[in-house]
């Protein structure tokens, strides 16, 4: 999971949207949704903190896992000439 800037704010987006569209589709869930707030901004940071602690582990994990690329073979002298084993 890339986690960058943007990733957050389309995220928060998201979530601001969808809080809005259920405040005024769902008159029921007002008082809930009101009194809930104080909460969950309480909870915002622990929150964020977790997820990004786990993208910043999926990409270290990652980066493990890729295997080094294979040095490049020496480079020959101009003069030199190739000798095949004969077997």
């Amino acid at each position: 999971m890339n986690c960058s800037a943007k990733t957050m704010l389309k995220v928060a987006a998201g979530l601001g949207l969808l809080a809005i569209v259920g405040y005024f589709t769902l008159p029921q869930f007002r008082a809930f949704i009101v009194g809930s707030l104080p909460f969950l901004l309480t909870l915002l940071c622990p929150l964020s903190m977790i997820f990004m602690m786990k993208g910043m582990n999926s990409q270290q994990a990652a980066k493990e896992a890729k295997p080094e690329p294979a040095p490049a073979p020496a480079p020959q002298p101009a003069g030199a000439i190739e000798t095949k084993a004969q077997g």
